[in-house]
């Protein structure tokens, strides 16, 4: 799943899609409210969705695990093990959470962490952005696909070109060089001839 293109914004519940940027701010669609508006960025801090991650600590030393990773992990386990309200007890969050990250940083991911985590789960959830992620995602990895192959089928014909105009240069080269032969070998005519004619006129001359 891809959501590059999903954030957060104060203020603003839920999760939106970003529509496009500007110097002074983005243009979201707002899946609360049901419509795209401007959102300042010096009034509200956006945080993209792919930009977060969880600390992780295992034995091997501390680590991060991203956003969208934690959600497929929710997803998986949603029909054994549903998310956990978000005003649930302390307790019941972190034995949620441990159920879907074991290896979560206790000490780092706190509670007020865990209910966001819950609440955008629960928020994509209900407006079918996890289903528009992975068709985002579907898409991006078939026009790479297909870009790939395009290329792969352009590489190929590229070459034998390439091979056949060094041929023919190779080939033209051997003609050149006969012209440059044949000038010399007319000058030495052009002697000869004046040579022949010399002693026939001097003989002409004697009686």
């Amino acid at each position: 799943m891809n959501i590059d293109k999903y954030l957060v914004v104060p203020g603003a519940p839920g999760v939106h899609k970003l529509v496009s940027s500007r110097t002074n701010g983005v243009i979201i669609d707002d899946r609360k409210e049901g419509r795209t508006r401007f959102v300042p960025v010096r009034q509200q801090q956006i945080t993209p969705l792919a930009t977060v991650a969880v600390y992780t600590f295992t034995d091997e030393g501390e680590g991060t695990v991203p956003l969208v990773e934690v959600f497929q992990k929710m997803l998986d386990l949603h029909e054994t093990t549903p998310p956990a309200d978000p005003k649930s007890s302390s307790p019941e969050l972190r034995a949620y959470f441990t159920a879907v990250l074991p290896d979560h940083d206790r000490d780092r991911v706190h509670i007020g962490d865990i209910q966001k985590c819950i609440k955008w789960y629960n928020f994509m959830r209900e407006h079918g952005i996890f289903e528009e992620a992975k068709r985002e995602a579907e898409k991006i990895a078939a026009e790479t696909a297909e870009a790939e192959k395009a290329e792969a089928a352009v590489a190929e014909p590229v070459k034998k070109p390439v091979a056949e105009k060094k041929t023919a240069k190779k080939t033209d080269a051997a003609p050149e060089e006969a012209p440059a032969e044949k000038p010399a070998k007319k000058a030495v005519a052009v002697k000869e001839a004046v040579a022949a004619e010399k002693p026939a006129k001097k003989a002409a001359a004697k009686p």
